[in-house]
Order: structure tokens, then sequence, then C-alpha cells
């Protein structure tokens, strides 16, 4: 669960699980939206070449991390945010995707935050993770 203030890391994993090697593999950001069907930005991504992957051997993975600050105008919509992503690869097989959705849900307003405060009066914060497997 997340509330305002808070930053929550989306993390995607691509995974070759086969037993030959994978190339050209591409990480697709596909939406990113909240209950209201806003289109959010990541606070933080990935420059584009760190999208792209050029091979990846028989178990190998690498992980991308993608952050975002929870707004006041998502907690007011309620439910969830979603990150939508998707993989691109070749392989034997020919071209192959994959994709999976990270979902966190928003809870509690700012006079029922579930968490301890500080002496000040103000939320410990910590990053929420998130991930998102996606398999090739």
């Amino acid at each position: 669960m997340a509330i305002p203030g808070d930053t929550v890391i989306f993390t995607a994993w691509i995974t070759n699980d086969s037993t030959s090697h994978v190339r050209d593999i591409n990480l697709v950001p596909r939406s990113f939206t909240n209950e209201g069907m806003e289109m959010l930005q990541y606070t933080s991504e990935p420059v584009e070449r760190d999208l792209r992957i050029r091979l990846l051997a028989p178990g190998q993975s690498v992980m991308r991390s993608f952050t975002y600050l929870v707004t006041d105008s998502d907690h007011l919509h309620g439910g969830s945010l979603v990150s939508a992503m998707q993989v691109r690869a070749t392989c034997r097989r020919g071209v192959i995707t994959d994709e999976h959705d990270a979902i966190v849900s928003l809870s509690g307003t700012r006079r029922d935050w579930p968490f301890k405060t500080t002496r000040a009066g103000q939320p410990r914060r910590s990053p929420k993770r998130s991930n998102a497997s996606v398999l090739v």
C-alpha cells in the first residue's frame, strides 16, 4: 500500500528461462495509470538505451527499476497504481513477447495513516517496492 509522498519502486526483471540465447530484447513500458485512468509519468526510469538488451544467455537475468512519487491526486482516486511492462525478444522460435502488470494499492488518508509517526508528527516513509518479472 502507498500513500501520498511515498516513493514506489517498480522493479522489472527480464529472465531468459530457456536453454538457448535470446537476443534483441526490448523492455517496453506500456502504460502507467492510477484509478482515475490518468496517464502517469515515472519520477525516474532507465534511459532508452538501457531498455534494450543485446543478448541474454540461458538462465541470465537483468533488472531495471522505475520510481514514482505518489501524489494527492492519485490518492483521491483511490484504488491502485498499475504499471504495465512488455518485453519483446528474438530466439530460435522467432519473435516472442511477454507482458506483466505491477499493481500498488492506494489506501488510508492523511488522518488515518497506518504508519508510526516521527516526533514532528510526520509519517516515517520508506520506499514501497513492487516487482514485476517479465520472463522470456
